[in-house]
């Protein structure tokens, strides 16, 4: 224990509360004289009477020991006048909606005033995209048990909604839109941060023209930096045939071009086709294998297709239209149904297959997931 509570404390606590030495005395059994020896540094009151002493005077025993009292200024409790408190030792997040002595595995927290976080910078990207009533959000931040964000949180004036994130997660969540407001995260090396105007970065811009075509030797820059964006924030790389596997480039390349020839396909593998989706100035926004046709294996958990686009290209429509070109190239195998499957919590990915027709058939849990199987008919809606 650094710090005891002092007479100056005691004493100016007491005018506050307009008590006279003799009547704090009362309340607490004790003399008056007893009172005086305190507030003039000849005496310090026992550990037994600190919570009686805080009760008499109307504050903490933590407020009673600082010698600063918290006082509330935000009796309105607007949530855009909050505070937070993060645990430096056990990562729990608290939340008041004014000043408040708050602690936590045996440390006082200081709050984190909203109103004083930084702006995001360049190290702290965000991708924000709203779909219908939601706000989908995306930090591109490593997601390490050394370096990682450890809450999002959406506050407006009468509602504040907070996601907390983990080590070797990932740095995404999304929130319902009840109104203007403002969105917050927490590095846990940088501190508490916010992101641009909430309303314009909400404001949904519709996604450059995609196409698709199989990779060749002139994609290897590009392909390998790829990767490395997935690597970076240990994030899954769907549709890409094992690309975090292969270091090298060209063997990656001649793997994918014994995947498609029936005639060198592995064992137990099937043939399919490897496909980067480009936009109109030929950027990588993401990639999709599309399997000719399904095993055993594939027919109970994995499907046709299989996609996904890079972290700082999610939440721009991205992953729909390559869904439709997808589904266009199927058509021209001669499939006329399509299986897909997506973790039932990626709510993108759901909505997207939703969209295209997609009917779930059944789910189950595989590797600790929730996986949904769904099927689209390749009608005229489909594949064209």
């Amino acid at each position: 224990m650094n710090t005891y509570v002092t007479g100056s404390t005691i004493r100016q606590l007491r005018e506050t509360k307009h008590l006279t030495q003799a009547e704090l005395a009362t309340k607490l059994s004790v003399s008056a004289k007893t009172i005086s020896k305190w507030e003039t540094a000849k005496g310090l009151p026992d550990i037994s009477l600190l919570e009686p002493l805080a009760a008499a005077l109307g504050v903490s025993v933590l407020e009673l020991m600082q010698g600063e009292p918290v006082v509330n200024q935000n009796r309105a409790a607007n949530l855009l006048r909050s505070k937070l408190y993060v645990c430096p030792v056990c990562g729990n997040v608290l939340h008041a909606t004014g000043q408040a002595v708050v602690s936590c595995c045996g440390i006082t927290l200081p709050p984190l005033d909203i109103s004083e976080a930084d702006d995001a910078d360049e190290h702290h990207q965000l991708t924000l995209e709203r779909v219908e009533d939601e706000l989908f959000v995306t930090i591109h931040h490593p997601m390490t048990k050394d370096h990682y964000i450890s809450f999002i949180a959406c506050l407006t004036g009468d509602k504040l909604q907070l996601v907390k994130l983990y080590p070797e997660g990932d740095a995404s969540c999304r929130f319902k839109i009840t109104g203007a407001g403002v969105l917050y995260f927490y590095c846990n090396r940088h501190g508490l941060m916010k992101a641009p105007d909430f309303r314009a970065a909400a404001r949904h811009t519709p996604p450059q023209k995609l196409h698709l075509r199989e990779p060749d030797e002139g994609d290897r820059e590009q392909v390998m930096a790829y990767r490395e964006e997935f690597l970076a924030i240990s994030s899954r790389m769907d549709g890409t045939s094992a690309l975090d596997k292969y270091a090298d480039f060209d063997a990656w390349l001649a793997q994918l071009r014994k995947l498609k020839d029936p005639a060198t396909t592995p064992a137990g593998l099937v043939p399919a086709t490897e496909y980067l989706a480009l936009d109109e100035h030929e950027h990588l926004v993401g990639m999709t294998n599309l399997r000719h046709y399904l095993n055993d294996y594939l027919l109970t958990y994995g499907g046709h297709i299989g996609y996904g686009v890079r972290p700082s290209e999610r939440r721009r429509g991205y992953a729909a239209e390559m869904l439709r070109l997808a589904l266009s190239y199927c058509s021209s195998l001669g499939l006329d149904r399509v299986m897909i499957s997506c973790n039932a919590d990626n709510e993108g990915s759901r909505r997207t297959i939703l969209r295209r027709g997609g009917v779930l058939e059944r789910e189950f849990r595989h590797s600790g997931d929730t996986v949904q199987i769904y099927w689209i008919i390749l009608s005229d809606g489909n594949g064209a």
